[in-house]
């Protein structure tokens, strides 16, 4: 890939859209880093990236018009979206009959709804800039599923089929549009529930990651969020312009069970 590209990461305050971030920013490309977070988050992330090469923003993106607010205020300053990763998303974990409705149309909001409008909007500035990828986070839950997650693994199956639909309708144009489907990543979230088995079980931190992964992950090694970034990093390259339209696992083997 040529560098000097501009990404757009949503979701990219913290974990592994930061770590997406954070790689394209070290290879010189400039990033829109954006997310629904704290003031005091905001201001540490404007202290790592420099500020020509940056545009970090505070945006509910389930709400359209700060969307087209976010189009229009990284077209001003770059000129162009050569990349949107849509990375923004939350998890909560019920049975099915117990599922709060609300909480059903928020995640729904946040996971799927949100990655259609930025590449509703993003789409045209690629058409215009004649190339573009879009590479959507997607989860093992886009292709298979969990008992108690019923909202999530809808909002990531719908992720998927988004994704075969972009790649179809940009398949002449020099676009492409990909998803990627992690397993466990070792976030703060996986973290939290780490600690969880650790305390219930009163086991040390590894042999609580163990237990975590053996149900799912048969290489029982978390995948890196620098992982994920190398993948994406690859599908933005020239090498990557035919693949298009894929839902990659990334996951040590556990969609293959």
């Amino acid at each position: 890939m040529t560098l000097e590209k501009t990404i757009l990461v949503t979701g990219s305050t913290s974990g592994i859209g930061l770590a997406i971030t954070e790689k394209f920013y070290s290879e010189y490309c400039n990033v829109v880093i954006v997310g629904k977070v704290k003031s005091s988050i905001i201001k540490k992330l404007k202290n790592q990236f420099d500020n020509d090469r940056s545009l970090i923003l505070n945006l509910d993106l389930t709400k359209v018009n700060n969307v087209k607010k976010l189009i229009l205020s990284v077209n001003k300053k770059f000129k162009k979206i050569d990349v949107l990763v849509n990375c923004a998303g939350m998890q909560v974990v019920s049975p099915l009959d117990k599922y709060p409705e609300e909480t059903w149309k928020k995640l729904m909001d946040i996971n799927l709804n949100a990655t259609f409008y930025m590449t509703k909007y993003t789409l045209p500035i690629m058409r215009k800039n004649k190339w573009g990828r879009i590479i959507n986070i997607a989860s093992t839950h886009g292709l298979i599923a969990s008992i108690n997650k019923s909202a999530y693994t809808a909002s990531k199956h719908g992720i998927v089929g988004l994704t075969k639909v972009t790649a179809l309708e940009t398949a002449k144009e020099k676009i492409t549009c990909n998803s990627i489907c992690p397993g466990f990543v070792l976030t703060e979230f996986i973290q939290d529930q780490i600690d969880v088995i650790a305390k219930k079980f009163k086991l040390s931190d590894a042999k609580a990651q163990i237990k975590l992964l053996q149900d799912k992950q048969p290489s029982l090694r978390f995948v890196q969020k620098s992982h994920i970034a190398d993948l994406i990093y690859f599908l933005c390259s020239d090498s990557a312009s035919e693949i298009t339209g894929a839902n990659i696992p990334i996951d040590g083997g556990w969609t293959s069970q």
